[in-house]
């Protein structure tokens, strides 16, 4: 009779076994997809940023670009008022398009308080813009600085 009742317990126990151990791997299953979503965001973060980055440090090359060609450009004459100068910075960023720059000319600057005296020097405003690597991180920077011969 005792061995019938072991017999019958046994017989009750065969699938819960089965039944847990499909619980605990749902349970890890769910785990394991949460997880796998917060490392493609993450992911998609700092690939962001580092375009971001890209985008920012191309926009100062040609914004420093733009200054000194713009400085040479005002000494030689050719940067005045009626005339902006442009042009983009052929550098080493794997970008879609190279970034861009513009110059503009303020106002000029007076040492003397004569009638027909020549400018000392020039206020510029250089903007210089890029896109980044993927083309959707616009950077646009500006700098106002002054030209003294």
């Amino acid at each position: 009779m005792m061995i019938e009742r072991k017999m019958a317990a046994k017989d009750k126990e065969r699938g819960a076994v089965l039944i847990i151990a499909l619980i605990f791997m749902l349970i890890l299953s769910f785990i394991a997809v949460s997880s796998m979503q917060g490392t493609t965001m993450q992911e998609k973060m700092s690939g962001n940023l580092r375009d971001r980055y890209s985008a920012f440090n191309a926009a100062e090359a040609a914004l420093l670009e733009g200054e000194r060609q713009a400085s040479i450009n005002y000494f030689n004459n050719s940067l005045d008022v009626d005339t902006p100068s442009t042009g983009t910075y052929a550098g080493s960023f794997s970008s879609n398009a190279e970034p861009s720059w513009n110059a503009e000319l303020m106002a000029d600057i007076y040492v003397s308080t004569s009638i027909d005296a020549e400018p000392s020097g020039a206020v510029i405003k250089v903007t210089a813009s890029s896109d980044g690597r993927s083309g959707q991180s616009d950077v646009l920077l500006e700098s106002i600085y002054v030209v003294e011969e």
